[in-house]
């Protein structure tokens, strides 16, 4: 027969077994996303932009009538 404890055997600390591969490959493809993504807003931010723009309205805002 096999002796059954009453009490919880609280000396050994459990082992984590990591991270699962699902888990890793999710997170390695959402940081080349972001990555990706923030590398393409700061090479396009110039591109189709003029600053300041030559067609703006500009309008003095010193005279403001009273």
């Amino acid at each position: 027969m096999i002796e059954q404890q009453d009490t919880v055997d609280f000396t050994h600390i459990p082992q984590s077994k990591g991270l699962g591969r699902g888990t890793l490959v999710i997170l390695v493809i959402g940081l080349l996303v972001i990555f990706t993504m923030g590398g393409l807003s700061s090479f396009l931010s110039g591109w189709g932009h003029l600053w300041p723009s030559n067609t703006t309205m500009r309008m003095p805002l010193g005279n403001m009538p009273k």
